[in-house]
């Protein structure tokens, strides 16, 4: 049974403060809800209509348990413009990254990516190239709410995804390691990303934010300059975000 201080309750969680503060977030829609309920993720409510019921039976008996709400109900606590009738909440998964996986594998540091979009198409780029940690800044916009949820399609919930101070975990990777962990980043005075030979596949790509980069007290820890060269006579100052992240992982697991 649902009461109204449920309903509010989840209604907070469209706020970053209270998704903090509770550690928990919200998912929507069949294929979300179904990525998370085969995820290990603890859910902890599922919400749905009875016009969502009527419309999806299969679905609904394949739910481990569920709580009928109102249309109106829904309409509140959905973050989308039409609410698609089918509403879960679940505990944020807590992640302990080390520094020291870089050495073994490659991890993607995000430096201030803010837009939500951008955070979630590199989220399920990363899942699609076969990374599985993600270290976000803590001015990255915040992974778990809902339009980045939306946009990872689903991967948010195979990717480790952890904030930190980005500039202690970076420096933190070059004392650890017995042989200097490669530190990646695009800039425009780095080696052409698709002539460049990846000897092995670890260390840390660094994406840099939409508008300025990477910023000046990460850019002397970059050890490895990559560069995505540009068309001869193209105006374009710079990629966005994800896509460059999208080149770049494309190009080192060649």
């Amino acid at each position: 049974m649902i009461t109204k201080n449920d309903i509010k309750f989840i209604q907070s969680l469209k706020q970053t403060k209270s998704r903090k503060e509770n550690k928990m977030f919200l998912v929507e829609g069949n294929k979300l809800v179904d990525e998370l309920l085969s995820s290990n993720f603890k859910v902890e409510k599922i919400l749905v209509t009875d016009l969502w019921l009527e419309k999806f039976p299969e679905m609904a008996s394949r739910l481990p348990f569920y709580d009928i709400i109102s249309q109106k109900q829904m309409e509140q606590i959905s973050c989308m413009v039409t609410a698609p009738g089918i509403l879960a909440t679940a505990h944020t998964p807590y992640y302990n990254i080390s520094p020291a996986d870089a050495e073994n594998e490659f991890i993607i540091a995000l430096d201030g990516i803010n837009d939500p979009g951008n955070l979630g198409t590199i989220i399920r780029t990363a899942d699609w190239f076969g990374i599985k940690k993600i270290v976000c800044s803590r001015d990255c916009a915040d992974a778990w709410q809902a339009k980045t949820i939306q946009s990872t399609m689903g991967s948010i919930f195979r990717i480790e995804i952890m904030e930190t101070d980005l500039k202690e975990f970076i420096s933190a990777s070059q004392h650890l390691s017995i042989s200097a962990t490669p530190i990646y980043g695009a800039l425009m005075e780095g080696e052409n990303i698709f002539t460049k030979k990846i000897e092995k596949k670890n260390g840390i790509i660094i994406i840099g934010s939409e508008s300025h980069g990477i910023r000046q007290d990460i850019l002397p820890l970059v050890t490895s300059p990559i560069h995505i060269p540009r068309a001869e006579g193209s105006k374009t100052e710079s990629l966005n975000a994800s896509v460059a992240a999208a080149i770049i992982l494309a190009t080192i697991n060649n």
